[in-house]
């Protein structure tokens, strides 16, 4: 449909179904109203061409009109710096045929940080489009003694302005009637100067015209916009020409085109902020105003809660300390926290599963049903609790701001490996999981700190690992106790964050180039909410079970069909002997002498070519062979049948030492083929997954032959 992009005109938008496009800075709490708007009715791609998540929703406006809403990346400018924000300016001025041009947008605005988000309302402005401002984060504007009035601002910015709190879901009816009633907004009445705007006439010549839109996009020419529909204006030998001369004679008038254009949006904004913050004044009288007008945290003299906290949290020596406490406890806690519920689960899975299996007939049937879909499946939704725990704590640490301070702290170590202070974020994500870690490198404006990022990003133990993590320490260290145990889990994690170092830093010495700055803004500290948190929880347990319903059921069932089949002449065989002569079992063997040097036998063998598919594939397959090959009827989990088996020279199969190889092997080998799809996608080359998956795996295997054999000899076996 048609949007009125009449800059002066103020019409209202056309009737019928709208498409709406939900701007704001990172941290102004847009996804959340994102989620209230839009409740479950959200759809999650890609925008084609590139990487960047697309994430859409529906809602019904009160004049019965749907309305598409579109969460588009957060930002801080129409200046794309990084692949995120090259996304949004190119979705918000239309630029994009794969997406609608926006009916209306709607940006969020944080109020306790007034000034800094309404750059980007002010730049939304000259865009034409009818727009409403999401007046967010009220409650804690108000808890800093900042009156921020609704009403003073939309008389100021001439556009609908709600209050709204997100996580409460106050505002959001009446952001609604808004949108259904959105205007455009007048041009904003601030002045470059007097030589800037005769050289923008001289480009604006060049480029064929006089009007608004020749206007905006010569001075998009003179600032050196760096978007694809101002560079390829900028190679037309007329324009480059003009651009070129009008840099001169500014230059020469000691005028920088960028610098003057910011100064000239916030002289609009300071006066604004100054009309609409009733107590900005006092508050500066304080001293209570930080550089650029931004307010701090004081609502009186005293040093706030958010300075006393980042006094600690963010300390060159109590605030990693205090990191390294956090990760300890978290690993405690999963441990502690899940044991009982995952014994639990193990015995209800247990009992349904003779439940089902008492009422049918030997046969094939009874044996997929048995050994392959309540082995495969049930011994890894057994680990559930344990990753629904990782993902609560992990959502605690965001939701609360914490997060954004560990990023800060962790900067200056992470520059000494040659990656960015913006790839803590990435690494965090893909403790959870890889793929929306590397997916999270969009943010990274240099390429060669995004690539190493992507590079290192696997060896980060994802929560596909933690069940693997969870059977060899419980089934082999469980009498050392609780501490033990989540010593060693948390040993394991950081073994993986020294890999990732060390790469890092081996790649750094190869690609040297400029570090490039890190400037983060950090959100305030809050109450983590519990309607968001467990929205974190539950999406990603459930995408966990999915993938056990689906992908791991499947892999279920072909894993013991493979262990089934072809069946052995001898109906009395034992049943080693006929897993050892099925299809996984030859499989194995031809492995076999590849990974005995590494303390794998070859049931191991099968196990880590099944894990390529998913890592916690592995139980699933170490269940099923080994429900496959049981014969003691005593032997009712899988730890203790793993315990119980041995070679037939009587040697037990598993050691701790064998333990400790194979797990040192999952922290460093590559062994997720969902993982080097989204490497392929994200670099656009088949070379960079290719690399990963050798010198990963190759790592993997100098490390544990070392562990294995130098341990064999230390222990005389």
């Amino acid at each position: 449909m048609s949007v009125c992009c009449d800059q002066h005109s103020g019409k209202p938008i056309a009737s019928g179904d709208l498409v709406v496009a939900l701007a704001g800075n990172p941290n102004s709490g847009k996804t959340t109203i994102f989620n209230a708007l839009t409740g479950l009715r959200q759809r999650v791609a890609n925008y084609p061409g590139v990487t960047v998540e697309k994430k859409t929703g529906r809602c019904r406006l009160p004049d019965g009109r749907r309305a598409t809403i579109i969460d588009l990346p957060g930002t801080y400018s129409l200046i794309s710096r990084s692949p995120d924000e090259q996304v949004a300016m190119e979705v918000l001025r239309g630029l994009r045929p794969d997406t609608p041009v926006p009916d209306v947008v709607v940006v969020v605005v944080d109020a306790s940080n007034l000034q800094r988000n309404l750059y980007l309302v002010s730049q939304l402005v000259e865009l034409g489009r009818p727009m409403v401002v999401a007046l967010n984060m009220m409650d804690i504007a108000e808890r800093r003694g900042v009156n921020v009035s609704p009403e003073i601002l939309a008389e100021q910015l001439g556009v609908p302005v709600v209050p709204v709190v997100g996580h409460k879901r106050k505002g959001i009816d009446r952001l609604r009637q808004a949108i259904a009633s959105a205007r455009v907004a007048p041009m904003p009445g601030w002045q470059l100067p007097a030589p800037m705007q005769e050289e923008l006439l001289t480009v604006s010549s060049a480029l064929g015209g006089h009007g608004a839109g020749g206007l905006a996009m010569a001075e998009r020419l003179l600032i050196g916009d760096p978007a694809e529909d101002v560079r390829r204006l900028a190679s037309r030998p007329a324009v480059a020409s003009a651009v070129r001369w009008s840099h001169q004679r500014l230059r020469q008038l000691g005028i920088d085109p960028m610098q003057a254009d910011i100064e000239a949006h916030y002289r609009w904004i300071e006066a604004v902020a100054d009309r609409a913050c009733m107590s900005l004044d006092e508050l500066a009288a304080m001293g209570n105003v930080g550089p650029g007008g931004g307010i701090l945290d004081y609502a009186s003299g005293r040093t706030s809660i958010t300075e006393r906290l980042d006094a600690v949290f963010m300390h060159g020596i109590w605030g990693l300390a205090v990191f390294a406490a956090i990760m300890a406890t978290l690993f405690v806690s999963i441990f502690w926290l899940a044991d009982p519920i995952m014994g639990g689960i193990e015995s209800a899975i247990g009992a349904l599963g003779q439940f089902v299996t008492a009422r049918m007939p030997d046969g094939p049937l009874k044996a997929l049903v048995t050994d392959g879909i309540f082995a495969g499946v049930g011994a890894v939704v057994v680990f559930v609790p344990q990753i629904a725990l990782l993902f609560f704590f992990l959502a605690i640490l965001e939701d609360s701001g914490y997060l954004a301070r560990a990023a800060f702290l962790m900067d200056r170590l992470l520059a000494r490996v040659g990656l960015h202070g913006k790839s803590f974020i990435p690494l965090l994500s893909s403790f959870a999981c890889a793929i929306p870690g590397i997916m999270a490198t969009r943010t990274i404006e240099s390429p060669r700190e995004r690539l190493r990022t992507i590079l290192v990003a696997p060896f980060m133990s994802c929560s596909a690992r933690l069940p693997v993590y969870t059977l060899l320490i419980g089934a082999f260290f469980a009498s050392y106790g609780a501490m033990v145990r989540a010593g060693m889990m948390l040993s394991l994690y950081l073994v993986g964050i020294l890999a990732a170092a060390g790469t890092a830093w081996l790649f750094s010495r190869r690609d040297r180039g400029p570090a490039s700055a890190f400037i983060l803004e950090m959100p305030s500290y809050k109450v983590p909410q519990a309607g968001q948190v467990f929205r974190v929880v539950w999406t990603s347990t459930w995408a966990f079970l999915a993938k056990a319903g689906t992908i791991i059921f499947c892999l279920s069932v072909i894993l013991w069909a493979m262990t089934y089949y072809p069946r052995v002449p001898d109906p009395q065989a034992a049943p080693a002997e006929q897993l050892r002569h099925s299809i996984a079992g030859r499989i194995g063997q031809v492995l076999e002498p590849v990974i005995r040097p590494l303390g794998y036998d070859w049931k191991m063998g099968v196990g880590l070519v099944s894990a390529f598919a998913a890592r916690e594939v592995f139980v699933s397959t170490m269940g099923i062979i080994y429900s496959a090959g049981d014969t003691d009827e005593d032997v009712t989990t899988l730890a203790s049948a793993m315990r119980a088996d041995q070679y037939p020279d009587g040697r037990p199969v598993w050691t701790p030492l064998v333990a400790v190889s194979l797990l040192v092997w999952f922290v460093l080998a590559m062994q997720c083929m969902s993982t080097l799809a989204v490497v392929r996608r994200e670099t656009g080359t088949w070379r960079w997954p290719v690399f990963m998956l050798l010198y990963m795996n190759g790592l993997a295997y100098v490390v544990c032959l070392g562990i294995y054999q130098v341990g064999s000899f230390l222990t005389g076996g």
